[in-house]
Protein backbone atom coordinates (compact mmCIF):
# COMPACT_ATOMS: atom_id res chain seq x y z
CA UNK A 1 0.00 0.00 0.00
CA UNK A 2 2.89 2.45 0.82
CA UNK A 3 4.51 1.59 -2.11
CA UNK A 4 1.53 2.25 -4.28
CA UNK A 5 1.08 5.94 -2.38
CA UNK A 6 3.54 8.07 -4.72
CA UNK A 7 1.30 6.45 -7.80
CA UNK A 8 -1.93 7.40 -6.19
CA UNK A 9 -0.98 11.13 -5.48
CA UNK A 10 0.12 11.41 -8.51
CA UNK A 11 -3.00 10.75 -10.66
CA UNK A 12 -5.13 12.25 -8.42
CA UNK A 13 -3.17 15.63 -8.75
CA UNK A 14 -3.64 14.91 -12.98
CA UNK A 15 -7.15 14.41 -12.32
CA UNK A 16 -7.38 17.57 -10.35
CA UNK A 17 -5.35 20.16 -12.89
CA UNK A 18 -7.77 18.41 -16.32
CA UNK A 19 -10.99 18.84 -14.07
CA UNK A 20 -10.10 22.49 -13.15
CA UNK A 21 -9.00 22.80 -17.06
CA UNK A 22 -12.60 21.65 -18.23
CA UNK A 23 -14.56 23.54 -15.31
CA UNK A 24 -12.73 27.03 -16.49
CA UNK A 25 -13.15 26.43 -20.08
CA UNK A 26 -16.51 26.17 -19.09
CA UNK A 27 -16.91 29.68 -17.56
CA UNK A 28 -14.65 31.50 -20.02
CA UNK A 29 -12.61 32.44 -17.50
CA UNK A 30 -10.12 33.37 -20.16
CA UNK A 31 -7.86 36.83 -18.61
CA UNK A 32 -9.21 40.04 -19.77
CA UNK A 33 -5.79 40.82 -21.64
CA UNK A 34 -5.82 37.31 -23.73
CA UNK A 35 -6.74 37.20 -27.00
CA UNK A 36 -9.46 35.04 -28.03
CA UNK A 37 -9.26 32.42 -31.17
CA UNK A 38 -9.30 33.91 -34.71
CA UNK A 39 -9.37 37.78 -34.78
CA UNK A 40 -11.92 38.59 -31.94
CA UNK A 41 -10.27 41.42 -30.19
CA UNK A 42 -10.97 41.20 -26.09
CA UNK A 43 -14.41 41.59 -25.03
CA UNK A 44 -15.98 45.31 -24.88
CA UNK A 45 -17.62 46.39 -21.80
CA UNK A 46 -21.25 46.43 -22.07
CA UNK A 47 -22.05 49.91 -22.79
CA UNK A 48 -18.96 50.09 -25.30
CA UNK A 49 -20.94 47.22 -27.08
CA UNK A 50 -24.34 49.34 -26.75
CA UNK A 51 -22.86 52.54 -28.48
CA UNK A 52 -21.57 50.71 -31.50
CA UNK A 53 -24.88 48.65 -32.04
CA UNK A 54 -27.01 51.85 -31.16
CA UNK A 55 -29.82 52.25 -34.05
CA UNK A 56 -30.10 55.79 -35.62
CA UNK A 57 -31.30 57.05 -32.17
CA UNK A 58 -28.24 56.26 -30.93
CA UNK A 59 -24.45 57.96 -30.27
CA UNK A 60 -23.13 58.55 -33.39
CA UNK A 61 -19.36 57.09 -33.66
CA UNK A 62 -16.51 58.73 -33.50
CA UNK A 63 -15.27 59.71 -36.97
CA UNK A 64 -11.38 57.79 -37.69
CA UNK A 65 -10.86 61.23 -39.49
CA UNK A 66 -12.35 64.80 -39.95
CA UNK A 67 -10.65 65.52 -43.27
CA UNK A 68 -13.58 64.85 -45.12
CA UNK A 69 -15.78 67.29 -42.81
CA UNK A 70 -12.83 70.04 -43.53
CA UNK A 71 -12.67 69.39 -47.65
CA UNK A 72 -16.31 70.20 -48.08
CA UNK A 73 -16.08 73.07 -45.87
CA UNK A 74 -13.19 74.80 -46.47
CA UNK A 75 -14.03 76.51 -50.16
CA UNK A 76 -16.89 78.34 -48.41
CA UNK A 77 -14.48 80.28 -45.77
CA UNK A 78 -13.37 83.46 -47.25
CA UNK A 79 -10.42 85.66 -45.43
CA UNK A 80 -11.12 89.00 -44.82
CA UNK A 81 -8.99 91.92 -44.64
CA UNK A 82 -10.37 95.36 -43.42
CA UNK A 83 -8.81 98.65 -44.18
CA UNK A 84 -9.60 102.05 -41.87
CA UNK A 85 -8.42 105.12 -42.56
CA UNK A 86 -7.16 106.49 -39.33
CA UNK A 87 -6.70 110.41 -39.22
CA UNK A 88 -4.59 110.41 -35.82
CA UNK A 89 -2.91 108.11 -33.30
CA UNK A 90 -5.70 109.68 -30.42
CA UNK A 91 -8.89 107.49 -32.82
CA UNK A 92 -6.41 104.31 -33.00
CA UNK A 93 -8.75 101.26 -32.17
CA UNK A 94 -7.34 98.53 -30.27
CA UNK A 95 -6.25 95.83 -32.43
CA UNK A 96 -4.87 92.38 -31.40
CA UNK A 97 -0.73 92.27 -31.33
CA UNK A 98 -0.84 90.78 -35.19
CA UNK A 99 -3.15 92.28 -37.57
CA UNK A 100 -2.29 90.27 -40.56
CA UNK A 101 1.03 91.49 -41.55
CA UNK A 102 4.48 89.01 -41.54
CA UNK A 103 6.47 91.87 -40.61
CA UNK A 104 5.00 93.13 -37.58
CA UNK A 105 4.14 89.36 -36.40
CA UNK A 106 8.01 88.74 -36.18
CA UNK A 107 9.62 92.37 -35.50
CA UNK A 108 6.68 93.74 -33.47
CA UNK A 109 4.44 97.07 -34.56
CA UNK A 110 6.96 99.40 -32.63
CA UNK A 111 9.82 98.49 -36.23
CA UNK A 112 7.14 99.93 -38.93
CA UNK A 113 6.35 102.97 -37.18
CA UNK A 114 6.44 105.96 -39.78
CA UNK A 115 9.00 108.50 -38.71
CA UNK A 116 6.33 111.28 -40.15
CA UNK A 117 3.72 113.28 -38.74
CA UNK A 118 1.48 110.91 -36.12
CA UNK A 119 -1.46 113.06 -37.03
CA UNK A 120 -0.97 112.69 -40.76
CA UNK A 121 -3.55 110.18 -41.75
CA UNK A 122 -2.92 106.84 -42.76
CA UNK A 123 -4.25 103.27 -43.00
CA UNK A 124 -4.61 100.61 -40.24
CA UNK A 125 -5.69 96.69 -41.71
CA UNK A 126 -7.92 94.09 -39.73
CA UNK A 127 -8.21 90.62 -40.41
CA UNK A 128 -10.97 88.50 -39.66
CA UNK A 129 -13.08 85.18 -41.52
CA UNK A 130 -16.31 84.77 -43.01
CA UNK A 131 -18.55 82.33 -45.37
CA UNK A 132 -20.23 82.10 -47.85
CA UNK A 133 -24.26 81.45 -47.49
CA UNK A 134 -25.61 82.12 -50.71
CA UNK A 135 -23.66 80.87 -54.66
CA UNK A 136 -24.30 84.55 -55.71
CA UNK A 137 -21.51 86.33 -52.92
CA UNK A 138 -23.33 86.96 -49.78
CA UNK A 139 -20.97 86.55 -47.00
CA UNK A 140 -21.36 86.40 -43.17
CA UNK A 141 -19.24 87.31 -40.68
CA UNK A 142 -19.10 89.51 -37.41
CA UNK A 143 -19.68 92.98 -37.43
CA UNK A 144 -16.73 93.82 -35.23
CA UNK A 145 -14.14 92.52 -38.36
CA UNK A 146 -15.40 94.91 -40.80
CA UNK A 147 -16.69 98.07 -37.99
CA UNK A 148 -15.58 101.09 -39.31
CA UNK A 149 -13.84 99.68 -42.63
CA UNK A 150 -13.39 101.99 -45.45
CA UNK A 151 -12.46 99.29 -47.88
CA UNK A 152 -13.41 95.50 -47.08
CA UNK A 153 -11.29 92.80 -49.29
CA UNK A 154 -12.15 89.05 -49.42
CA UNK A 155 -10.07 86.25 -50.62
CA UNK A 156 -11.32 82.97 -51.52
CA UNK A 157 -10.45 79.46 -51.28
CA UNK A 158 -8.01 78.51 -54.04
CA UNK A 159 -8.03 81.76 -55.48
CA UNK A 160 -4.67 84.27 -55.20
CA UNK A 161 -7.38 87.18 -56.67
CA UNK A 162 -8.89 89.84 -53.35
CA UNK A 163 -11.98 90.90 -54.18
CA UNK A 164 -13.90 93.95 -52.69
CA UNK A 165 -16.74 93.78 -50.60
CA UNK A 166 -19.93 95.71 -49.52
CA UNK A 167 -21.12 96.02 -46.23
CA UNK A 168 -25.31 94.96 -47.05
CA UNK A 169 -26.27 95.19 -43.54
CA UNK A 170 -24.70 94.87 -39.68
CA UNK A 171 -26.29 94.61 -36.31
CA UNK A 172 -24.05 95.37 -33.21
CA UNK A 173 -26.10 93.86 -30.57
CA UNK A 174 -25.10 90.54 -32.20
CA UNK A 175 -21.94 91.46 -33.62
CA UNK A 176 -22.97 90.10 -36.92
CA UNK A 177 -22.87 91.44 -40.50
CA UNK A 178 -23.76 90.88 -44.02
CA UNK A 179 -21.29 91.42 -46.85
CA UNK A 180 -21.39 90.97 -50.90
CA UNK A 181 -18.82 90.12 -53.25
CA UNK A 182 -19.28 89.86 -57.25
CA UNK A 183 -18.37 86.99 -58.78
CA UNK A 184 -18.69 86.16 -62.35
CA UNK A 185 -19.63 82.23 -61.43
CA UNK A 186 -21.27 80.58 -58.59
CA UNK A 187 -20.00 80.25 -55.46
CA UNK A 188 -19.39 77.32 -53.03
CA UNK A 189 -21.57 77.56 -50.20
CA UNK A 190 -21.71 76.53 -46.47
CA UNK A 191 -25.51 74.88 -45.39
CA UNK A 192 -26.61 76.49 -42.21
CA UNK A 193 -27.35 73.93 -39.76
CA UNK A 194 -29.60 74.12 -36.61
CA UNK A 195 -27.81 75.23 -33.44
CA UNK A 196 -30.82 74.56 -30.77
CA UNK A 197 -30.21 70.79 -32.10
CA UNK A 198 -26.68 70.52 -30.61
CA UNK A 199 -25.97 68.79 -27.37
CA UNK A 200 -23.05 70.11 -25.02
CA UNK A 201 -20.53 67.17 -25.89
CA UNK A 202 -21.03 67.31 -29.68
CA UNK A 203 -17.97 67.24 -32.17
CA UNK A 204 -17.47 70.32 -33.80
CA UNK A 205 -14.84 72.17 -36.30
CA UNK A 206 -13.53 75.58 -36.05
CA UNK A 207 -12.34 77.15 -39.38
CA UNK A 208 -10.94 80.54 -40.60
CA UNK A 209 -8.12 82.48 -40.61
CA UNK A 210 -6.01 83.02 -37.31
CA UNK A 211 -2.93 84.97 -37.34
CA UNK A 212 -3.50 85.10 -40.93
CA UNK A 213 -2.69 81.12 -41.20
CA UNK A 214 -5.45 80.82 -43.89
CA UNK A 215 -8.02 78.16 -43.87
CA UNK A 216 -7.01 76.43 -40.38
CA UNK A 217 -9.01 73.74 -39.14
CA UNK A 218 -9.18 72.66 -35.07
CA UNK A 219 -11.49 70.11 -33.48
CA UNK A 220 -13.33 70.17 -29.87
CA UNK A 221 -16.76 69.44 -29.07
CA UNK A 222 -19.88 71.68 -27.47
CA UNK A 223 -18.40 72.89 -23.74
CA UNK A 224 -21.93 74.67 -23.10
CA UNK A 225 -25.29 76.37 -24.55
CA UNK A 226 -26.57 79.89 -23.48
CA UNK A 227 -23.53 81.96 -22.35
CA UNK A 228 -23.46 85.28 -21.39
CA UNK A 229 -20.53 87.34 -21.60
CA UNK A 230 -22.09 90.28 -19.55
CA UNK A 231 -19.45 93.27 -19.94
CA UNK A 232 -17.91 91.93 -23.48
CA UNK A 233 -21.50 92.50 -24.94
CA UNK A 234 -23.29 95.12 -26.36
CA UNK A 235 -26.69 93.80 -24.94
CA UNK A 236 -26.16 92.06 -22.38
CA UNK A 237 -29.52 90.45 -22.49
CA UNK A 238 -29.10 88.91 -26.20
CA UNK A 239 -26.31 86.64 -25.35
CA UNK A 240 -26.72 83.30 -26.13
CA UNK A 241 -23.30 81.91 -26.95
CA UNK A 242 -21.91 78.32 -28.04
CA UNK A 243 -19.26 77.43 -26.28
CA UNK A 244 -16.30 75.69 -27.70
CA UNK A 245 -13.26 73.93 -26.76
CA UNK A 246 -11.88 73.84 -30.47
CA UNK A 247 -9.29 76.42 -30.28
CA UNK A 248 -10.17 80.06 -31.43
CA UNK A 249 -7.47 82.47 -32.05
CA UNK A 250 -7.61 86.20 -33.57
CA UNK A 251 -8.44 86.20 -37.67
CA UNK A 252 -11.06 83.16 -36.36
CA UNK A 253 -13.49 85.85 -35.73
CA UNK A 254 -16.47 85.39 -38.23
CA UNK A 255 -15.51 81.81 -39.49
CA UNK A 256 -17.92 78.86 -39.38
CA UNK A 257 -18.47 76.66 -36.18
CA UNK A 258 -19.38 73.47 -38.04
CA UNK A 259 -21.21 70.11 -37.04
CA UNK A 260 -20.46 67.19 -38.22
CA UNK A 261 -22.88 66.81 -41.09
CA UNK A 262 -20.87 69.79 -42.62
CA UNK A 263 -22.71 72.50 -41.28
CA UNK A 264 -22.24 76.04 -39.93
CA UNK A 265 -24.04 75.85 -36.64
CA UNK A 266 -22.52 78.99 -35.43
CA UNK A 267 -20.38 82.29 -36.24
CA UNK A 268 -17.02 82.33 -33.45
CA UNK A 269 -16.51 85.59 -32.22
CA UNK A 270 -14.67 85.70 -29.02
CA UNK A 271 -12.18 84.18 -27.03
CA UNK A 272 -11.41 84.37 -22.93
CA UNK A 273 -8.07 86.35 -22.33
CA UNK A 274 -7.79 84.25 -18.83
CA UNK A 275 -8.19 80.40 -19.75
CA UNK A 276 -7.12 78.36 -22.85
CA UNK A 277 -9.63 76.38 -24.70
CA UNK A 278 -12.49 78.55 -23.83
CA UNK A 279 -13.94 80.20 -27.41
CA UNK A 280 -17.37 81.58 -28.00
CA UNK A 281 -19.48 81.30 -31.36
CA UNK A 282 -23.14 83.03 -32.14
CA UNK A 283 -25.67 80.59 -32.87
CA UNK A 284 -26.51 80.37 -36.21
CA UNK A 285 -29.90 80.30 -35.24
CA UNK A 286 -29.81 83.71 -33.85
CA UNK A 287 -28.20 84.53 -37.46
CA UNK A 288 -30.80 83.09 -39.40
CA UNK A 289 -33.59 85.21 -37.90
CA UNK A 290 -32.06 88.72 -38.90
CA UNK A 291 -30.08 88.06 -41.82
CA UNK A 292 -33.93 89.07 -43.81
CA UNK A 293 -33.74 92.23 -42.11
CA UNK A 294 -29.85 92.81 -42.66
CA UNK A 295 -30.43 91.78 -46.57
CA UNK A 296 -33.35 94.17 -46.77
CA UNK A 297 -32.91 97.28 -45.15
CA UNK A 298 -28.86 96.84 -43.93
CA UNK A 299 -29.84 96.97 -39.74
CA UNK A 300 -31.83 94.90 -37.48
CA UNK A 301 -34.92 96.59 -35.46
CA UNK A 302 -36.35 94.88 -32.52
CA UNK A 303 -38.83 95.21 -30.72
CA UNK A 304 -38.61 96.75 -26.93
CA UNK A 305 -40.85 96.83 -23.39
CA UNK A 306 -39.06 99.12 -21.33
CA UNK A 307 -38.60 96.36 -18.74
CA UNK A 308 -35.86 95.02 -16.33
CA UNK A 309 -36.01 91.55 -15.70
CA UNK A 310 -35.00 88.61 -13.62
CA UNK A 311 -35.04 85.18 -13.17
CA UNK A 312 -37.53 83.48 -10.30
CA UNK A 313 -34.94 81.76 -7.67
CA UNK A 314 -37.20 79.59 -4.78
CA UNK A 315 -36.39 82.11 -2.25
CA UNK A 316 -38.44 84.81 -4.19
CA UNK A 317 -41.11 82.42 -5.17
CA UNK A 318 -41.62 81.57 -1.72
CA UNK A 319 -42.00 85.54 -0.61
CA UNK A 320 -43.74 86.22 -3.90
CA UNK A 321 -46.13 83.28 -2.51
CA UNK A 322 -46.31 81.57 -6.57
CA UNK A 323 -46.74 78.06 -7.09
CA UNK A 324 -43.70 77.44 -9.48
CA UNK A 325 -40.66 79.42 -10.55
CA UNK A 326 -41.90 79.57 -13.87
CA UNK A 327 -41.29 82.96 -15.70
CA UNK A 328 -39.82 86.43 -15.32
CA UNK A 329 -40.17 88.81 -12.45
CA UNK A 330 -40.25 92.42 -13.98
CA UNK A 331 -37.45 93.82 -11.12
CA UNK A 332 -38.07 97.70 -12.99
CA UNK A 333 -40.40 99.54 -15.07
CA UNK A 334 -39.13 102.29 -17.46
CA UNK A 335 -41.60 105.34 -17.29
CA UNK A 336 -43.16 106.27 -20.98
CA UNK A 337 -42.29 103.18 -22.25
CA UNK A 338 -44.68 100.51 -23.71
CA UNK A 339 -44.77 98.39 -20.77
CA UNK A 340 -45.15 101.58 -17.94
CA UNK A 341 -48.42 102.63 -21.02
CA UNK A 342 -49.86 99.05 -20.58
CA UNK A 343 -50.15 99.03 -17.41
CA UNK A 344 -46.92 96.69 -16.31
CA UNK A 345 -46.07 96.73 -12.85
CA UNK A 346 -43.34 96.10 -11.37
CA UNK A 347 -43.74 92.75 -9.30
CA UNK A 348 -45.39 91.41 -12.20
CA UNK A 349 -44.15 88.07 -13.26
CA UNK A 350 -44.46 87.84 -17.23
CA UNK A 351 -45.58 83.68 -17.55
CA UNK A 352 -46.86 84.04 -21.44
CA UNK A 353 -45.99 85.98 -24.17
CA UNK A 354 -48.64 86.14 -26.91
CA UNK A 355 -50.48 83.17 -25.14
CA UNK A 356 -46.99 81.14 -25.18
CA UNK A 357 -46.07 80.12 -21.67
CA UNK A 358 -42.12 81.42 -20.89
CA UNK A 359 -40.12 79.82 -18.35
CA UNK A 360 -37.37 82.63 -17.97
CA UNK A 361 -36.26 86.05 -18.80
CA UNK A 362 -34.27 84.95 -21.81
CA UNK A 363 -37.26 83.56 -23.43
CA UNK A 364 -39.32 86.63 -22.48
CA UNK A 365 -36.52 88.79 -24.45
CA UNK A 366 -36.25 86.53 -27.62
CA UNK A 367 -40.26 86.54 -28.11
CA UNK A 368 -40.50 90.40 -27.72
CA UNK A 369 -37.16 91.78 -29.53
CA UNK A 370 -38.33 89.23 -32.73
CA UNK A 371 -40.91 91.48 -33.05
CA UNK A 372 -40.90 95.11 -34.89
CA UNK A 373 -41.20 98.06 -33.32
CA UNK A 374 -44.48 99.05 -33.23
CA UNK A 375 -46.33 95.62 -32.89
CA UNK A 376 -48.54 94.99 -30.30
CA UNK A 377 -47.74 91.98 -27.98
CA UNK A 378 -49.80 90.69 -25.49
CA UNK A 379 -48.68 89.93 -21.97
CA UNK A 380 -50.22 87.24 -19.16
CA UNK A 381 -48.27 88.31 -15.94
CA UNK A 382 -49.19 87.34 -12.50
CA UNK A 383 -50.05 90.03 -10.33
CA UNK A 384 -50.79 89.24 -6.58
CA UNK A 385 -52.09 85.45 -7.51
CA UNK A 386 -53.85 86.62 -10.42
CA UNK A 387 -53.38 86.07 -14.03
CA UNK A 388 -54.14 89.53 -15.85
CA UNK A 389 -53.34 89.86 -20.30
CA UNK A 390 -52.13 93.30 -21.00
CA UNK A 391 -51.45 94.71 -24.26
CA UNK A 392 -48.22 96.88 -25.41
CA UNK A 393 -47.48 98.39 -28.50
CA UNK A 394 -43.50 97.86 -28.97
CA UNK A 395 -40.98 100.82 -29.48
CA UNK A 396 -37.66 100.33 -31.41
CA UNK A 397 -35.15 99.07 -29.12
CA UNK A 398 -32.05 100.76 -30.76
CA UNK A 399 -33.41 104.29 -29.84
CA UNK A 400 -33.48 103.03 -25.89
CA UNK A 401 -30.90 100.88 -24.91
CA UNK A 402 -29.13 102.28 -21.97
CA UNK A 403 -25.84 104.50 -21.91
CA UNK A 404 -23.12 105.95 -19.60
CA UNK A 405 -24.08 107.83 -17.13
CA UNK A 406 -21.52 110.02 -14.31
CA UNK A 407 -20.12 107.66 -11.94
CA UNK A 408 -20.96 108.96 -7.60
CA UNK A 409 -19.54 107.95 -4.47
CA UNK A 410 -21.75 106.66 -1.96
CA UNK A 411 -21.35 107.57 1.56
CA UNK A 412 -21.42 104.69 4.47
CA UNK A 413 -22.27 104.83 8.35
CA UNK A 414 -22.42 101.71 10.46
CA UNK A 415 -25.98 101.02 12.29
CA UNK A 416 -26.75 99.60 15.98
CA UNK A 417 -30.17 98.01 15.20
CA UNK A 418 -29.83 94.16 16.11
CA UNK A 419 -32.11 93.30 13.01
CA UNK A 420 -29.98 95.08 10.45
CA UNK A 421 -27.42 93.44 12.26
CA UNK A 422 -28.88 89.72 11.29
CA UNK A 423 -29.60 91.10 7.47
CA UNK A 424 -25.80 92.46 7.51
CA UNK A 425 -26.45 95.89 6.23
CA UNK A 426 -26.96 99.63 8.03
CA UNK A 427 -28.76 102.08 6.75
CA UNK A 428 -29.70 105.89 7.15
CA UNK A 429 -32.00 108.22 5.82
CA UNK A 430 -31.70 109.73 2.32
CA UNK A 431 -30.90 113.18 2.45
CA UNK A 432 -31.36 115.55 -0.89
CA UNK A 433 -27.12 116.04 -0.70
CA UNK A 434 -27.18 112.26 -0.31
CA UNK A 435 -29.19 112.04 -3.59
CA UNK A 436 -27.20 114.82 -5.65
CA UNK A 437 -23.99 112.32 -4.65
CA UNK A 438 -25.45 109.24 -5.91
CA UNK A 439 -26.75 110.69 -8.78
CA UNK A 440 -30.45 109.97 -8.40
CA UNK A 441 -34.13 112.28 -8.90
CA UNK A 442 -34.60 114.33 -6.07
CA UNK A 443 -38.22 112.34 -5.44
CA UNK A 444 -36.24 108.98 -4.56
CA UNK A 445 -38.08 107.75 -1.64
CA UNK A 446 -36.06 105.19 1.08
CA UNK A 447 -33.27 104.16 2.88
CA UNK A 448 -29.50 104.23 1.93
CA UNK A 449 -27.20 101.25 2.46
CA UNK A 450 -23.74 102.87 4.63
CA UNK A 451 -22.30 99.29 4.94
CA UNK A 452 -22.36 95.38 4.52
CA UNK A 453 -21.14 92.94 6.26
CA UNK A 454 -18.75 90.85 3.92
CA UNK A 455 -20.19 87.14 5.85
CA UNK A 456 -23.73 88.22 5.57
CA UNK A 457 -26.24 86.98 2.57
CA UNK A 458 -26.80 90.79 1.37
CA UNK A 459 -23.21 90.64 0.47
CA UNK A 460 -23.26 87.58 -1.14
CA UNK A 461 -26.64 89.09 -3.23
CA UNK A 462 -24.71 92.50 -4.03
CA UNK A 463 -26.16 94.43 -2.09
CA UNK A 464 -23.71 97.14 -1.91
CA UNK A 465 -22.94 100.75 -0.02
CA UNK A 466 -24.60 103.17 -1.89
CA UNK A 467 -27.60 101.41 -2.78
CA UNK A 468 -31.13 102.39 -1.99
CA UNK A 469 -33.84 100.37 -0.47
CA UNK A 470 -36.98 102.31 -1.38
CA UNK A 471 -39.54 98.56 -0.33
CA UNK A 472 -39.42 96.25 2.37
CA UNK A 473 -41.50 93.24 1.70
CA UNK A 474 -43.98 94.71 -0.90
CA UNK A 475 -43.88 98.13 1.37
CA UNK A 476 -42.43 101.39 0.57
CA UNK A 477 -40.58 102.99 2.82
CA UNK A 478 -39.79 106.74 3.05
CA UNK A 479 -37.01 106.61 6.21
CA UNK A 480 -34.95 104.54 8.82
CA UNK A 481 -38.06 104.40 10.88
CA UNK A 482 -40.39 102.80 8.45
CA UNK A 483 -37.48 100.20 7.43
CA UNK A 484 -36.87 99.04 10.59
CA UNK A 485 -40.87 98.15 11.53
CA UNK A 486 -41.45 96.30 8.45
CA UNK A 487 -38.38 94.34 9.44
CA UNK A 488 -39.69 93.82 12.54
CA UNK A 489 -42.54 92.22 11.37
CA UNK A 490 -40.20 89.47 9.96
CA UNK A 491 -39.74 86.42 11.89
CA UNK A 492 -36.51 85.21 12.43
CA UNK A 493 -35.45 82.46 9.35
CA UNK A 494 -37.72 84.24 7.13
CA UNK A 495 -37.85 86.09 3.98
CA UNK A 496 -37.16 89.72 3.93
CA UNK A 497 -37.67 91.33 0.34
CA UNK A 498 -35.87 94.36 -0.70
CA UNK A 499 -36.84 96.76 -3.71
CA UNK A 500 -33.16 97.97 -4.55
CA UNK A 501 -32.05 100.96 -6.61
CA UNK A 502 -28.06 100.76 -7.71
CA UNK A 503 -27.54 104.28 -8.72
CA UNK A 504 -24.90 105.07 -11.48
CA UNK A 505 -21.92 104.85 -8.98
CA UNK A 506 -22.83 101.66 -8.32
CA UNK A 507 -23.29 100.09 -11.81
CA UNK A 508 -21.19 102.48 -13.62
CA UNK A 509 -23.67 103.01 -16.10
CA UNK A 510 -27.53 103.32 -15.67
CA UNK A 511 -29.47 102.88 -12.75
CA UNK A 512 -30.53 99.77 -12.04
CA UNK A 513 -33.56 98.55 -10.44
CA UNK A 514 -34.38 95.00 -8.83
CA UNK A 515 -35.80 92.96 -5.95
CA UNK A 516 -33.54 90.79 -3.84
CA UNK A 517 -34.42 88.32 -1.40
CA UNK A 518 -32.61 88.50 2.27
CA UNK A 519 -33.10 85.76 5.02
CA UNK A 520 -33.02 87.15 8.66
CA UNK A 521 -30.83 85.28 10.54
CA UNK A 522 -31.74 83.24 13.44
CA UNK A 523 -30.35 83.77 17.16
CA UNK A 524 -27.48 86.17 18.05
Amino acid sequence: MKKNQPVTIALIAAASVIFGMVVAGGLNLTLPGRAEEGNEARPLHAATRAQMSAGPGGLNPIPASFSDIAERVNPAVVSITSTETVKSRGRFRERPPFHGDPFEFFFGPEQRRSPRDPDEPRFEYSGGSGFLISDDGYILTNYHVVEGASRIRVKLSGDRREHTADVIGSDPSTDLALIKIKSDSRLPVLPLGDSDAIRVGDWVLAVGNPLNYDHTVTVGVVSAKGRKLGDLSRDFSLDSFIQTDAAINFGNSGGPLVNLAGEAIGVNTAISSVGQGIGFAVPINVAREIMGQLKSKGRVSRGYLGIELAELSPDMQEAFGLANDQGALVQAVRPGLPADEAGIQRGDVIVKVDGQVVATSDEVVRLVTAKEPGASVRLTVNRGGKEITLTARLADRGEHLPGLARRGEAPGEPGEDPRERKLGIAVKDLTPQVLRELGLPGDTRGVVVTDVSRVSEAFEKQIGEGDVISEVNRTPIAGVAEFRREIRKVKEGGLVVFYIISPPGRTGGDMVSRYVTVRLQEGE
